[in-house]
Formats: structure tokens, C-alpha cells, sequence
């Protein structure tokens, strides 16, 4: 009878064991293995494949460094003492992989290519789960072109261009950008110090104007009051 026997680099071999039942296919599966674990050989998983069918799985879960199988198993396996899900557990030696005829009683062989298409079948079916090339690509292109317009758009140097084009439509100069920058009734600071020292010499002109002017007032005042004088004396 053929059964699968995975090794813990992952290569799978077709092997043959005799015939065997419930009482001895751990004995005969034992014998046949290149790696084994610390713990004792026993069914860690089973996955109903019909009604009549079960996959089951043998192998060790506990055992040395360096001894664990790099084999996934498939998901969702029946256990009845392991906490771990069949496809998360890490598990140590050789796995045995064999199909039991529960109709029957019996166990069936189980080639690598009868348990490459249960464990297809377990995962449910990779054609439904993965994506295919072709969609990859297309979405790889819109992806890009999407990339591409973000960039184009981000690094271009379209603000600039659009004011440079303004400036340029209305004939601008750089006095009349300058008056837009201020409004007509608004107020400016004016700077009333004095830096030239001219506005000192004006005023000391325009005090003795000043002067000039009141001697000229008294000088006839008093010419007023002698003729004012004269004629009373005349009288």
C-alpha cells in the first residue's frame, strides 16, 4: 500500500508500508521514517473529505531543534488534543499523509499526487483564491497611470505658468504692480525728522523778518504821535 511520507525539508516521497490496520499502522508507518520527533508517533489531524473518505495526518509535535518539518498542512484539521490549527502548528520528524475508507474500515492508499489534490481541494481550490496574472497586470497598470498623473500633476509648474501668462496679457509694469499695492486713502507715515539742517536756517530767517517787521510798526507808531503832538500845539 502506498501512503505519502513528507520530509522536514518539505519533498515529499510515494512509500510503501503493508497493509494495515488500527492496531498497526503506527508500528509500520515508524518504521519507515528518516526524521522522528521526541514524542511518540500519533494521528494529530483528520479532514473529511466525503462521507466515506478521511484524510488523516501522523506525525510528532514536539521535538529537537533543527527537526521541524517546513510542510503547511491544510487548514481547519480535527484534532483531539492539539490546541494549534493544522496550518499554524509547527511540527518535528517526518508526516505521514493517509486516506482511511470509513465505509469500509480500511486504510487507502495515498499517493503525492492523490494528496496534492485533497489538499487543493482543503484550501479550496487555489485558482478561487489567488488572482490570476492577467488581473494583476491590469491593476498594475491603473495603479501606474493613477502614480503618474499624481506626480505629473504635483511637480508641474502650472501655478507659475498661469501668472507668469497674466502679467504678460496685461502688458504689467513694475511701477503699476507697485500702485496696486497700496490704496488710494490710505494713510503713509511721514518722517517729520529733520536730516538736512536747512529747515534750522529758514526759521532763523523768518524770526528776524519777524523782528524787522515790529521795529518798522514802532518806528511809526512813534512818528504817529509827534504829528498827533504837533498838532495840538498848534491849536
Amino acid at each position: 500500500m502506498k501512503i505519502t511520507r513528507i520530509n522536514i525539508d518539505g519533498t515529499m516521497n510515494d512509500i510503501d508500508i503493508p497493509s494495515s490496520t488500527k492496531k498497526n499502522i503506527l508500528r509500520n508507518l515508524k518504521k519507515e521514517a528518516i526524521q522522528q520527533g521526541d514524542s511518540d508517533l500519533k494521528e494529530l489531524y483528520r479532514w473529511n473529505i466525503n462521507t466515506n473518505e478521511i484524510l488523516l495526518c501522523y506525525g510528532w509535535y514536539d521535538g529537537s531543534p533543527g527537526l521541524e518539518n517546513k510542510h503547511d498542512l491544510p487548514p481547519n484539521g480535527i484534532t483531539k488534543f492539539l490546541e494549534d490549527d493544522s496550518s499554524t502548528i509547527l511540527l518535528f520528524g517526518d508526516i505521514f499523509i493517509v486516506l482511511y475508507d470509513n465505509k469500509n474500515s480500511k486504510y487507502k492508499e495515498c499517493t503525492v499526487s492523490e494528496y496534492g489534490t485533497q489538499y487543493e481541494m482543503l484550501f479550496g481550490g487555489f485558482d478561487d483564491c489567488n488572482t490570476s496574472d492577467e488581473e494583476l497586470s491590469e491593476e498594475d497598470s491603473i495603479n501606474t497611470e493613477d502614480e503618474d498623473f499624481i506626480n505629473d500633476d504635483s511637480g508641474s509648474d502650472y501655478g507659475q505658468d498661469y501668472i507668469d501668462e497674466d502679467v504678460e496679457g496685461n502688458n504689467l509694469t513694475d511701477d503699476d504692480v507697485d500702485d496696486e499695492d497700496y490704496d488710494d486713502d490710505e494713510d503713509l507715515e511721514y518722517d517729520e525728522n529733520n536730516y538736512s539742517g536747512e529747515d534750522d536756517d529758514d526759521e532763523e530767517d523768518d524770526e528776524e523778518d519777524e523782528e524787522d517787521e515790529e521795529d518798522e510798526e514802532d518806528e511809526e507808531d512813534e512818528e504817529d504821535e509827534e504829528e498827533d503832538g504837533d498838532k495840538k500845539d498848534t491849536i
